[in-house]
């Protein structure tokens, strides 16, 4: 369990200060062969381009992963990590067809646990709590917490969440701080949604104190300043997130916060950049940014069939074998999401 004595900051750039030792260790594997140090490395990856959540280092996580798995097809490491990159990159029917090809991996409490989170993303509620008490029952870990606690919310039940986030909370330890940021955030967003401004920014002070410089943490309270009307103060947020990560939904963030200071060239200028993000992700053929691309159309662009054909497009891609449009028109948390690869 993390006490909030021990949430507080080490250092001033602690997110800094891990991506510099999780580059330092990327470098020492360089001349390092077999299946393990490809496992190694293509781990190291991720982890690193989810705490940083610069948009071109999880495309690179997601290359090294495939081309370590190119090499070592029948590793159940890899296996895992190409399901959990499947799944930050949107790819929910991919994840679910790698386990189903890894029958050992998919029976064990981490293999179910991806299972759920890839359920919940195809909003088969049901199935993916299921999978995810099946996985509490034989290893009552905080990423199994973490992902009921996210079917409960999906669902609409926040109370239950948060109480299942606090429960994982209780799970970590003070040599889990990004994990524990990661879960403290999360429970803040839920106060916010429920309209509970003090207590959302208490707990985004405690994660930001518990690993300083975390970019989820930055665009939770981007987000409640944007609900405080705190415009100014948002807009200088979300600039600062997007010129770190280059991810179009920062972009399309500052587009919004500035139209609703009035500023229509800033406003478009932003949503300009938004688009070419999202059409750009789409032309790559990845399913990531599909449901943004719908949005943008129903909510920015005032399209409502061009948003209903990006829609039907998303669901496809989230459902398909593959996970990729190939014939898409080149004109979508962590999110990030709990992993036994870590956050």
């Amino acid at each position: 369990m993390v006490s909030e004595a021990a949430a507080t900051p080490a250092s001033a750039t602690a997110c800094a200060d891990e991506l510099h030792r999780l580059g330092s260790m990327l470098v020492s594997l360089d001349a390092a062969d077999g299946a393990d140090a490809a496992t190694r490395r293509a781990h190291l990856r991720l982890r690193h381009a989810r705490l940083s959540g610069v948009l071109g280092q999880l495309r690179s996580a997601d290359t090294a992963v495939s081309t370590a798995l190119l090499r070592y097809p029948e590793w159940p490491d890899l296996i895992y990590l190409r399901a959990n990159t499947d799944i930050d990159l949107h790819r929910p029917g991919v994840a679910l067809a790698h386990l189903d090809g890894a029958p050992g991996l998919a029976e064990s409490p981490a293999g179910l646990e991806l299972r759920g989170a890839a359920l919940e993303q195809l909003g088969r509620h049901s199935q993916a709590e299921a999978c995810f008490s099946r996985a509490l029952t034989a290893d009552p870990s905080w990423q199994g917490l973490a992902g009921l606690a996210q079917v409960r919310a999906a669902q609409g039940g926040l109370d239950a969440a948060d109480a299942l986030y606090a429960q994982a909370e209780d799970q970590l330890t003070a040599k889990e701080m990004s994990a524990f940021a990661w879960v403290r955030a999360t429970r803040g967003e839920l106060a916010a949604s429920a309209g509970d401004h003090e207590t959302a920014w208490a707990r985004y002070r405690s994660a930001a104190a518990a690993f300083s410089g975390y970019w989820l943490v930055e665009s939770h309270i981007a987000r409640l300043l944007r609900r405080e009307n705190r415009l100014g103060e948002a807009a200088a947020a979300y600039s600062a997130l997007h010129a770190h990560t280059a991810r179009p939904e920062m972009a399309q963030a500052l587009g919004d916060v500035h139209r609703l200071r009035g500023d229509d060239s800033e406003s478009a200028r932003w949503y300009t950049v938004a688009l070419a993000g999202y059409r750009d992700s789409a032309a790559r053929g990845e399913a990531l940014y599909l449901h943004h691309l719908a949005a943008y159309y129903a909510d920015v662009a005032g399209q409502p069939e061009e948003a209903a054909q990006w829609a039907a497009r998303d669901a496809g891609a989230r459902r398909a074998g593959d996970g990729r449009w190939s014939s898409l028109d080149p004109r979508p948390t962590s999110a990030v999401r709990p992993g036994r690869s870590s956050i």
